[in-house]
């Protein structure tokens, strides 16, 4: 007790110094100030329509093209774990499920993953792989909404959306972008990027190439770094996204992405396997129509289908499978001005999914959901705003769920804000979830759970310290009836998908950023995380999760030169945590510390060269619990390592 009254108290704390901080920020910041520490970025994500970042009450971060190109970063994946409340699970072998590196926001791994506005969750698993997510290349920007999003997006939206929007070639130069890189453990990666438009059409093209053989790994154990048999990955991505004007404020887009990601997958449920394999193919196209962009009256309709494939490789029968998935979708959005305070924004959601899995379904499971969701958004005066809204879903499985929400914003000028946000919560169980049976290994899915339903709050500050300094603040609690979880019976050596009683959540974010002067800046951040789950006998606390997280990078930038130095380190993790089903494993230390330094410099014109040295320090670590039984990490993450490459533009 004396426990949690000393972490509200902490929680209030934090509250109060934000607001102190925030009252103390009236001065607007000099037109000179840069990007990067302005809240004057436009997002869609947090209400379904185009609003400035500081007009938001929401914890919406957005990682902008720029930070993107200056990152040095390899793909989207490495973007978003720079994100504060964003944890990445994963391992140097790409993902941990059969490929996948499961994305966490407030902890939670039920998020909504959109390209443009478009679902491409999976159903079996509800999730999406961040490193499935477009080349860096083609994002405009990443829009990262934690919180959840279920009376706006409805299911999987639980933990937030992560938003990805695209570059168009219509506002793109007419160029042509070739990369190639090479680096440790035989990586290779290449890819082409063309964009241009003409008479009203823009087109923009994209293929790449990117694989690599085993990695190494610093046993924690013995302090060697060892090589991790069947762990390289052969990647191949293609995409092309066409986009032609109709008359001055409408656009009618075409989009195509194909994936094809095999790789080997070394973790075994006792130990490193050195044979089984995982292959996934993605197939994606869409066709959007927008009316009236950017006015008040804007709009749009689209519809997708979605087209997944995946197999489980191995020598042994008993472990293969394989599934196919295509999800069909329709959306249309109409926006209103009602008069000077009022706006309103609403619309109809439909998708439908069909998973064939023999293996673990016994066949094809198809589900399906419509959604009416509307929302208001009231300018009381010229710095409070109230947005109230809700979603009608028609699940398949589950029926009618009704999800309201409502927040409220202080706009107290252009760089600070303050806001309080509470919604309701609805999660549908996944494919996985309902219908996996396979008795050969005791693996059992329960097709009478019932859904997830609960709330989430939201009290948040952003704000200016001074003409260089930005701080952001923010905590949440949410709580969640019917979680579903997987549990494993000692008795009977099964593993059974279960509802939790209860789960709650709660955390806090801090971020600060800092330009010293027109060539060096900082920030740092801290994340506090802690889930609790009942099963019937009080709640637990889930020691899987990373209570505290702390991420800091130095950037030097002049005209030519980008160098970044990025840090994080996490601290309380558990080597287990005991549960209704006994204990069970987690992290092999309790904290760690990891460095990455990023170098880009621009020959010419036309011409970049950049290195990347990951893991500077070499250190042993983890970003998914698990431990095998003789305390070996399961998901080892990659020892130092190098990447060497150049970019031409012609």
């Amino acid at each position: 007790m004396r426990k949690y009254v000393a972490k509200k108290k902490v929680l209030l704390l934090t509250l109060a110094c934000t607001a102190a901080l925030t009252a103390n920020g009236f001065a607007a910041a000099p037109a000179a100030e840069t990007q990067e520490f302005s809240l004057d970025t436009m997002v869609v994500t947090a209400s379904r329509s185009e609003t400035k970042k500081v007009d938001t009450p929401a914890n919406i971060t957005v990682i902008t093209s720029e930070k993107l190109e200056e990152g040095n970063y390899a793909d989207a994946s490495e973007a978003l774990r720079d994100v504060p409340g964003v944890n990445i699970l994963g391992s140097g072998a790409k993902g941990t499920n059969m490929g996948q590196e499961v994305i966490l926001l407030n902890g939670d791994s039920r998020v909504l993953v959109l390209i443009d506005g478009r679902r491409v969750n999976i159903a079996s698993s509800g999730n999406y792989s961040a490193d499935w997510l477009p080349p860096i290349d083609t994002i405009e920007r990443i829009e990262v909404l934690k919180g959840a999003g279920s009376a706006l997006y409805g299911t999987d939206a639980v933990g937030g959306v992560i938003n990805v929007i695209l570059k168009k070639g219509s506002v793109m130069p007419e160029q042509v972008k070739v990369k190639a890189a090479t680096g440790s453990w035989n990586t290779e990666q290449y890819g082409i990027v063309a964009s241009g438009s003409r008479d009203g059409l823009g087109i923009l093209i994209n293929a790449g190439k990117d694989r690599r053989g085993n990695y190494s790994y610093k046993d924690g154990k013995s302090g060697d770094v060892k090589k991790l048999q069947n762990s390289g990955y052969d990647t191949t991505s293609a995409s092309i996204k066409l986009d032609k004007e109709i008359g001055e404020n409408n656009l009618l887009t075409f989009q195509f992405e194909h994936l094809l990601d095999e790789g080997g997958n070394p973790f075994g449920s006792s130990g490193f396997v050195p044979a089984d394999r995982h292959e996934r193919l993605s197939n994606n196209v869409a066709l959007r129509y927008d009316w009236n962009q950017h006015e008040d009256n804007s709009g749009f309709a689209q519809v997708y289908k979605n087209y997944h494939h995946a197999s489980f490789i191995s020598p042994d029968p008993g472990n293969v499978s394989d599934f196919n998935e295509d999800k069909y979708g329709v959306e249309i959005q109409q926006n209103w001005r009602l008069n000077d305070k009022n706006s309103l924004t609403g619309g109809f959601d439909y998708y439908k999914s069909d998973v064939e899995n023999q293996a673990m379904y016994g066949g094809t499971r198809k589900v399906n959901n419509k959604a009416l969701y509307l929302e208001n958004r009231w300018q009381i005066d010229s710095s409070w705003q109230l947005n109230a809204g809700a979603r009608y879903d028609d699940h398949s499985n589950y029926g009618s769920e009704f999800t309201p929400h409502i927040s409220l914003n202080k706009k107290i000028n252009e760089e600070s804000n303050a806001y309080v946000s509470w919604g309701k919560i609805f999660n549908a169980p996944t494919t996985d979830a309902l219908y996996w049976y396979q008795p050969a290994y005791g693996m059992y899915g329960n097709p009478n759970l019932k859904p997830e339903t609960g709330s989430t709050l939201t009290i948040g500050a952003n704000t200016k310290l001074s003409d260089r300094t930005s701080l952001t603040a923010n905590v949440f609690r949410s709580s969640l009836d019917d979680a579903i979880d997987w549990a494993f019976y000692p008795d009977t050596s099964e593993t059974h998908a279960v509802n939790v009683n209860s789960e709650k959540r709660q955390g806090l974010e801090l971020s600060i950023g800092h330009k010293f002067d027109e060539n060096w800046s900082a920030e740092a951040s801290y994340t506090y995380l802690q889930i609790k789950q009942d099963f019937g006998s009080g709640y637990e606390k889930n020691r899987s999760a990373k209570p505290n997280i702390y991420r800091a990078g130095v950037k030097y930038k002049n005209n030519d030169l980008v160098v970044n130095l990025t840090m994080q380190a996490s601290t309380g993790q558990a080597p287990s945590y005991m549960g209704k089903w006994g204990e069970t494993p987690a992290y092999g230390d309790k904290s760690y510390f990891t460095m990455n330094l990023g170098a880009q410099y621009q020959v010419s014109k036309d011409m970049k060269v950049f290195a990347q040295l990951n893991n500077l320090n070499n250190a042993a670590y983890q970003e998914y619990s698990g431990l095998y039984d003789d305390g070996t990490v399961k998901y080892p993450m990659p020892s130092r390592h190098l990447v060497v490459g150049m970019e031409y533009t012609f």
